[in-house]
């Protein structure tokens, strides 16, 4: 009974020593979280994307202080010359590095599909942005690359990029004119 007691202490102690440190984890991430006006390109951004050819194009990113980039990229991009003029892509990973007090350079990798949903490829999206003074807008210019299964490429195309900050806000008060339920 008492070996029982002793590995039922010893069982808890560990468990106790994996959840705790767990438990600090969002006060120090808050407390790590720069403030609005310091924070350069770190952030989550609404970005366009324009070509020369079809219409522009939507997407979200994030840029984290660690040199990574996460992007949900429109999932159907208008391509002319690809089967159906269209390609399926996925959300996209990658890394980015300041060049100067106001600039950078991102390169992020999606997975391309073709029309009837198999994997064709890869999209590999590198762009070179300047962050404009009021730090809630950038513009630049990019290179779409896209590349077989095997990492030949099938086509390229440039265009230019526009990013706005996504900023937190308070939620807009109900009208005084809606009668409450």
């Amino acid at each position: 009974m008492r070996r029982a007691s002793l590995i039922i202490s010893v069982f808890a102690v560990m468990l106790f020593g994996f959840i705790a440190p767990g438990r600090t984890a969002p006060t120090a991430a808050q407390d790590a979280t720069p403030m609005a006006d310091s924070q350069g390109f770190v952030g989550s951004w609404q970005v366009i994307v324009s070509f020369a050819q079809g219409p522009p194009s939507r997407s979200l990113g994030t840029i984290d202080a660690d040199g990574t980039i996460v992007a949900s990229i429109a999932p159907i991009m208008p391509w002319p010359g690809a089967p159906g003029d269209v390609l399926f892509l996925s959300s996209a990973h990658g890394a980015w590095e300041a060049t100067g007090s106001d600039s950078a350079i991102v390169t992020f990798v999606g997975l391309v599909a073709d029309g009837q949903g198999n994997l064709f490829g890869t999209a590999t999206i590198r762009a070179s942005i300047t962050l404009d003074p009021d730090g809630e807008t950038f513009s630049g210019s990019n290179t779409v690359t896209i590349a077989d299964l095997e990492g030949t490429t099938v086509a390229t195309r440039r265009g230019t990029i526009q990013g706005m900050r996504i900023v937190a806000e308070e939620p807009e008060s109900p009208d005084a004119a809606t009668p409450a339920a």
